[in-house]
């Protein structure tokens, strides 16, 4: 609080003196001033910022996402692998297996890099990405596509996928115990329930 009170006071002299100072200085020369000033304010406030970005990071741990999830259930999955295209054997293959999820982030450096691995008996996955970052990444099936993850809530990540032929949207909502997907590819929506280890 007291360097709350303090910084506050110094942005109010930086106005004053930029008022004051208007009149008997060349502009060019205000300029440099000016920014001289605006460094030592960030520096003077460096603690304060820090020790924002520290509290961030603290509640930041309370997010559902890391974590191990495995297969409980599904719904509606082959009309929604029938939609994305999968061929037969490879729909069957996926409808009878039992797959893993590992999602971790690392928030050392702003934004956070985020993993995706998906794990099934015959095949593996990992995405790589940042949130709001469009990258080239390929499916199960290996499909090419352009895919986008963002979070427009607490602990609810989207992914959306758009390919040559269909586009695909997966919401992952996290809780304590459990994740659950809803996947929807041009208007056929399955839903998929996975338990935290």
């Amino acid at each position: 609080n007291y360097l709350k009170i303090v910084s506050c006071m110094l942005s109010f002299i930086a106005h004053t003196f930029y008022m004051v100072m208007r009149a008997f200085i060349k502009p060019d020369n205000l300029v440099v001033l000016l920014v001289c000033l605006q460094v030592q304010l960030i520096l003077f406030r460096g603690p304060v910022n820090s020790h924002s970005v520290r509290i961030m990071r603290s509640v930041d741990k309370d997010l559902l996402f890391d974590g191990i999830y495995y297969y409980e259930s599904k719904k509606n999955a082959e009309p929604y692998l029938i939609e994305l295209g999968i061929g037969w054997l490879l729909r069957k293959l996926a409808l009878a297996s039992s797959p893993s999820i590992t999602v971790s982030r690392n928030c050392d450096a702003v934004p956070c890099s985020w993993s995706l691995r998906e794990d099934l008996v015959f095949k593996s996955h990992v995405s790589m990405f940042q949130l709001g970052e469009e990258v080239a990444d390929y499916t199960m099936d290996g499909r090419t596509v352009q895919t986008v993850f963002t979070r427009p809530s607490r602990n609810r990540l989207v992914e959306e996928q758009i390919g040559d032929a269909v586009n695909n949207t997966m919401i992952r909502d996290f809780f304590q115990d459990r994740m659950e997907v809803t996947m929807t590819a041009n208007g056929v929506t399955a839903f998929v329930v996975f338990n935290r280890q």
